[in-house]
């Protein structure tokens, strides 16, 4: 009786809104065409105002409703698992040491970084880094990949290509496009490729039964077992030359000899525009300046990019870091020259006890730190350590420095007792 009564009112509304569009008769008979799940759709709202003591006029429709827009910028920290959520749009950044995370970014683009990364995230592209790396979740797109050990499990659907670029990579499920993967080592379990395989690797592992529907390409110097149970479209080995270690040693010392050379051209043109930079590094050159200037490099190396990352995601301060970045950049180049400066200085000076010249002491600096260099696993630490006490240099020569009025002083009393000797 209910609905049929409420039927006759529509059938009233319907005769005075003759040409009011379907989705307004919504308890009128819905018509078969493109508007009728929207009518029966209101027509089940009308009834459930009924059933409330609701009148029809005042019943609200889900399509009246405003759907809430989110923030364009979230952050959200997670004491537990020591993590950062970076949302910016439709981007979305992941990054923690033991990250455990199910996030869902199906529209958009996830990058997610960490130490050991357990993943059942939902995204259109992935980029994964880390050292460990299990993935379970899906990509609606590609999905590129960078870390040291790396698992795509059963459950992890991508959703077209993947790319590789890992230590060791097991793949326990099926790829709907392309796998190219530059390994150590390469392990796959029952899975089918629809695309190419392609593999620059040092042990390929084929178990069970693999299937790729296009071209399988590896490189011929790779251990491959388990190929004879594997199905194919083409195959194809390709051969990588192996270097000449004597012609290798000829191209490292003649672009160190370059770079030198480089270093040396930009420290002349600095030291030409600012002479005293001499008398700045024979203040730096003092055991405990050493020491200071290597905690200050450390400090700088690392402090700089954090806070351009936090100025980008400002509106003010934005261009800020870039600027901040750009001369991050310039001082990560200048550090070896400011070094090797720093070093010339100490050599002829210090040790030698001659008096040299500011070209001539960057230029032996620079040379020392760059041969250095090129030793094994010393020239790591050379560099590294160069690059922190270069860092300081800079930072400690370009800081204006106090003048003290008793330096002062005595540096008038020397001029006019040097001005008397002159006179007599």
């Amino acid at each position: 009786m209910k609905k049929i009564f409420i039927g006759l009112i529509c059938g009233a509304a319907a005769l005075a809104m003759l040409n009011a569009p379907v989705s307004a008769l919504s308890l009128a008979p819905c018509p078969d065409d493109e508007n009728k799940a929207a009518c029966e759709k209101r027509s089940a709202e009308l009834l459930e105002c009924w059933d409330n003591g609701i009148s029809l006029n005042s019943c609200p429709s889900s399509s009246d409703q405003k759907t809430e827009i989110g923030p364009t910028f979230t952050t959200t920290l997670d004491d537990s698992e020591h993590s950062v959520t970076f949302k910016m749009g439709h981007g979305l950044i992941l990054a923690g040491n033991n990250l455990s995370s199910a996030v869902d970014n199906k529209a958009g683009l996830m990058l997610v970084a960490g130490n050991n990364l357990s993943l059942r995230t939902k995204a259109e592209y992935g980029f994964l880094l880390g050292n460990t790396i299990n993935f379970a979740g899906e990509t609606g797109r590609d999905l590129y990949i960078f870390g040291n050990s790396v698992v795509l499990t059963e459950d992890s659907k991508p959703g077209r290509d993947v790319f590789a670029f890992v230590n060791t990579l097991t793949v326990d499920t099926d790829i709907p496009g392309d796998l190219a993967v530059a390994v150590d080592t390469l392990v796959l379990n029952d899975v089918k490729i629809a695309g190419n395989l392609e593999i620059n690797a040092a042990h390929v592992e084929f178990h069970g039964k693999v299937e790729i529907a296009g071209a399988l390409i590896y490189n011929d110097s790779a251990v491959v077992t388990g190929l004879d149970q594997t199905t194919y479209g083409s195959v194809e080995a390709y051969h990588i030359d192996k270097p000449d270690p004597a012609a290798l040693m000829v191209a490292r010392v003649y672009g160190k000899i370059m770079s030198i050379a480089g270093i040396f051209l930009v420290m002349a043109l600095i030291c030409a525009f600012y002479p005293r930079l001499h008398d700045k590094l024979e203040a730096e050159s003092t055991v405990g300046r050493f020491g200071s200037n290597l905690a200050l490099g450390l400090g700088i190396l690392i402090a700089v990019p954090i806070v351009a990352l936090f100025a980008f995601f400002t509106l003010i301060a934005a261009p800020l870091g870039i600027i901040a970045i750009l001369i991050y950049l310039i001082a990560i180049y200048l550090a070896q020259g400011f070094a090797g400066a720093w070093l010339g200085h100490v050599l002829i000076e210090k040790l030698f006890k001659a008096k040299g010249n500011i070209f001539v002491e960057i230029l032996v600096g620079v040379t020392v730190l760059g041969l250095l260099s090129l030793v094994p696993y010393l020239g790591i630490a050379t560099t590294f350590l160069s690059l922190l006490l270069g860092l300081g240099v800079i930072f400690s020569c370009i800081k204006p420095t106090k003048k003290h009025p008793e330096a002062d002083s005595s540096q008038d009393s020397r001029v006019i007792a040097a001005e008397a000797e002159t006179e007599e």
